[in-house]
């Protein structure tokens, strides 16, 4: 009995088909229709199995067993471009082993569940030229459509003009800026066209609108800055005056002043100008000599009578003379030397050349007759409450004297009245870790916190950039190189010529470190290159900046998979693009720019081709909910907050969001700010960013 059983096993299993490893445990499953074709299906050999005892294996298991371990299949048997099932039975609870398998029936011609066999099938009309059918599986029967002509080849993922090629040949596409060339991935048209960018001056139109340099163009409808005014009776800035407001400086041998442009000739100077020497006590000539050259007659009204002087024999200090009577009855009258004033007043001890000496005090004098007036003259001063002296950041500054008056000097060398240099007084507590009110508490303190700016560079940037600059250098005034926080700078567009052309790319101009390299990184740039450039990818630079964050499960694209739109847009090169983010730190993004979200990178399709995607504000939002600890702030106008803008990418116009706003809203949710170019309104808003990210209240 056991023998027979062997031999129905096997010849089942060859007419079945059972090599096959795959079994369902229903009709559902199947197996890929291959070389479909048309006409009678052979009908496969079945072996009938006569005189041999039926014998049922599932009869020496108990019904509990069977119930919880005994389950029936279907297998498939070929011909596979037909439909033949066995049934069989399996024992789950013992590695799956079969049971037993019953001969192969005929079920279907075709799979039912899946009714496309063949899309673009070779037929020919009836006029003998070739066409196209389609082959499907109607309730298991296989069924063609009718035979239809061959077409011009479209972007559908189909053989239309039948040369065994799907969606081969060249395309165009159009967008706003014109017709252009076009590639077909998958059934969709990816545009290649000239895309709509930001209008910048350069004479062209760039975001395709019919106009050139529309609000770019400065008053003398050139690009650029304004020229400045010159003194040459032309209006150069284009104002509508001319020659306005221009002053030089100008000297003569009196003194230093300036002058002005009129009529596009320097006139009236305003320094005294020297005149011939007259009899008055003072150096007319400006030659510091008084009263030289002349013979200064006195009248009988100037006797006694002393006149102010400053020449030899008087070594220092100004001096006096008088008229004097050289004859008993005054017939004849002579002005005396130049003598120091403690001679004519009896002064002792008394040098008739230098006068009284005395320590140097503050009275524009040379009171020690050194030769230099009110030199080395200093005092403390401070100006606050004074219990708040030497108290947290509060320290005294210092007076010095100037032409007998207190005050100092400011770094443009001006001298103000008053004015206590250095001194530090109480301001309002700020997140610095420092005592800045004086009370001796510090209530906030800096926890660690990795800043990185990525600021739009482009020429319509300069007011806001310049604003920028103003309050980062106010903030250093408290901040400095605070060793809590680090901070870096990426520019885009960076603009730069290479060889063949401008290029604008994204450039990683300073890693995060100390804030005065980088405050200094962002002045260098902005004295030392123009503002300029189209291409403004800071969608993509915030992708690459937190790319190294994210872990690569859970990133959307990965640095190998993305390639620039035009040539290389980054430096350094997209694979090496790393933030030195600090491991334990908190991670903050702060973007400045006039324009919505842009990408110009796109991912490879490992091909050498594309894919059509790129970095779309719901990639850039996933990428940095895959960040922990991470806040994103923007800088833009309100056009931007929640902006759109159309999408070419299949050949065909649609919407995309574009806005900054929901960018700030991934993650650990930072904030939207309206971009500024009032420089106190963006320090207030910098030191927002600053209390949400960096500053902590230290626990009593």
């Amino acid at each position: 009995m056991f023998k027979r059983l062997i031999i129905l096993f096997l010849l089942v299993t060859v007419s079945c088909g059972t090599d096959d490893p795959g079994y369902s445990s229903n009709l559902d499953d199947k197996t890929q229709n291959t070389d479909v074709k048309v006409g009678p299906a052979p009908i496969p050999e079945v072996f009938v199995i006569q005189d041999i005892p039926i014998y049922d294996p599932l009869s020496e298991y108990s019904d509990e067993y069977k119930e919880e371990c005994i389950r029936q299949v279907y297998l498939r048997c070929p011909p596979y471009d037909e439909y033949w099932i066995a049934e069989a039975w399996i024992d789950i609870c013992d590695n799956h082993n079969v049971i037993l398998i019953k001969n192969c029936r005929w079920q279907h011609e075709c799979d039912p569940t899946d009714p496309i066999i063949e899309q673009d099938q070779p037929c020919q009309m009836n006029d003998g030229s070739p066409g196209i059918q389609t082959v499907y599986c109607d309730k298991g029967k296989i069924t063609l459509t009718e035979c239809s002509p061959c077409t011009e080849e479209i972007c559908d993922g189909k053989d239309n003009d039948c040369d065994g090629e799907i969606d081969e040949g060249e395309y165009e596409c159009e967008t706003e800026c014109g017709p252009g060339p076009a590639y077909c991935v998958d059934g969709q048209l990816v545009c290649e066209a000239e895309q709509p960018e930001e209008e910048v001056c350069d004479y062209i139109d760039n975001d395709c609108d019919g106009l050139i340099d529309e609000g770019q163009r400065n008053a003398c409808d050139t690009c650029g800055a304004l020229p400045a005014e010159m003194c040459n009776g032309i209006d150069d800035d284009c104002n509508g005056e001319t020659d306005e407001n221009l002053f030089q400086d100008c000297t003569t041998v009196c003194e230093p002043g300036y002058e002005t442009c009129i009529f596009g000739q320097w006139a009236l100077c305003t320094a005294q100008q020297p005149v011939p020497e007259v009899c008055n006590g003072e150096d007319d000539d400006c030659n510091g000599l008084v009263d030289d050259g002349i013979n200064c007659q006195c009248q009988l009204q100037d006797i006694g009578m002393l006149v102010p002087c400053f020449e030899p024999p008087l070594i220092c200090g100004q001096g006096y003379k008088s008229c004097e009577c050289a004859t008993p009855d005054c017939s004849e009258l002579y002005m005396s030397e130049c003598a120091a004033a403690c001679t004519l007043f009896g002064f002792t001890p008394c040098d008739p050349e230098k006068g009284q000496i005395f320590p140097e005090i503050c009275n524009n004098w040379d009171d020690n007759c050194n030769f230099l007036i009110d030199e080395d003259l200093y005092k403390m001063c401070y100006s606050g409450p004074p219990e708040t002296l030497g108290v947290g950041e509060c320290v005294a500054g210092q007076l010095t004297c100037a032409a007998g008056q207190w005050g100092a000097f400011t770094p443009f060398n001006l001298f103000i009245e008053d004015f206590c240099l250095g001194e530090i007084t109480p301001k309002p507590e700020i997140c610095n870790g420092k005592d800045d009110d004086c009370d001796g508490v510090v209530e906030e303190q800096l926890t660690e916190t990795d800043i990185v700016f990525v600021i739009d560079s482009s020429g319509s940037m300069v007011d806001e950039i310049e604003a920028v600059i103003n309050a980062l250098s106010a903030f250093s005034l408290s901040y400095s190189d605070e060793p809590n926080i680090s901070w870096s700078l990426i520019i885009g567009p960076y603009r730069e010529y290479g060889g063949t052309g401008y290029k604008d790319f994204i450039k990683l101009k300073t890693n995060l470190g100390p804030f005065s390299a980088f405050l200094a990184s962002l002045q260098d740039f902005y004295n030392n290159n123009s503002l300029n450039g189209s291409y403004e990818p800071l969608y993509d630079a915030v992708y690459l900046i937190i790319s190294n964050l994210v872990d690569s499960s859970a990133l959307q694209y990965s640095e190998s998979s993305l390639v620039w739109k035009s040539t290389n847009m980054s430096d350094p090169p997209i694979t090496s693009f790393d933030i030195n983010w600090r491991e334990d730190s908190h991670k903050v993004v702060v973007v400045f720019t006039d324009e919505p979200g842009q990408s110009y990178l796109q991912i490879s399709d490992g091909n050498g081709g594309y894919t059509g995607e790129k970095i779309l504000q719901q990639t850039l939002v996933n990428a940095i909910n895959g960040v922990e600890d991470l806040k994103v702030f923007v800088f833009s106008p309100e056009s931007t907050k929640n902006s759109t803008a159309n999408n070419w990418s299949n050949g065909t116009s649609s919407q995309i969001p574009t806005g900054w706003e929901p960018v700030t809203l991934a993650g650990e949710v930072g904030e939207w700010f309206e971009l500024t170019t009032n420089s106190t309104e963006m320090f207030n808003n910098l030191m927002q960013v600053l209390e949400d990210t960096a500053c902590f209240v230290p626990s009593e």
